[in-house]
């Protein structure tokens, strides 16, 4: 069996490879000069990009940790990366995108730090716009009303939804917005 050969910028043909691990990473180096061809980090799950995935970004660690519980519960997502705030959420959308890795579905919470979630949506779709990718549904869900104005950024954000997570301070009401957002998600993404 023949020798993995890589094209090789430095060298300006295709090479002979090396394989060497350091810093947690697979690096597939040229014999010849040493120049790094490709890098496979070895703590990053491989079987991820075959698996549906789904993010949400929430500032309340209790609603993120229940959206993250129910949902891998319910099988809507096989992996699900919770984030505090819309930035986390614009870096982490990015990163999946470079990386081929298809979302089924966004939550994202209105009012947030940082970067609210009306900006992130935003972002998202600038993103999808730029790498030319298909656009990810969002699901708004926060306890702000959805006025005129609102109703008309989410017709342009499209495919988006809002589900509103209501004001109660008792956690088994938040507990059956949730189940409610996750009905409407299973309803209208399962196949996504």
């Amino acid at each position: 069996m023949g020798m993995e050969r890589k094209y090789c910028l430095c060298c300006g043909e295709n090479v002979p490879c090396n394989i060497v691990i350091r810093n947690e990473r697979r690096e597939l180096t040229c014999t010849f000069c040493g120049f790094i061809l490709g890098t496979d980090s070895l703590w990053e799950d491989r079987r991820r990009a075959a698996g549906t995935y789904a993010l949400i970004a929430e500032d309340s660690k209790f609603t993120r940790t229940l959206l993250k519980e129910l949902i891998l519960k319910k099988v809507l997502a096989s992996e699900v990366t919770a984030l505090s705030n819309g930035l986390e959420l614009v870096s982490e959308y990015s990163r999946l995108l470079s990386g081929d890795i298809r979302v089924r579905f966004v939550i994202i919470d209105l009012n947030m730090p940082v970067m609210d979630g009306l900006t992130a949506a935003r972002t998202l779709r600038t993103l999808e716009e730029k790498k030319k990718k298909k656009k990810v549904p969002i699901l708004f869900f926060s306890g702000i009303k959805a006025d005129e104005g609102f109703k008309k950024q989410m017709e342009l954000l499209a495919p988006a939804n809002y589900v509103n997570k209501g004001a109660d301070s008792d956690t088994k009401v938040l507990v059956r917005r949730v189940e409610g957002l996750l009905n409407f998600i299973s309803r209208h993404y399962q196949s996504a």
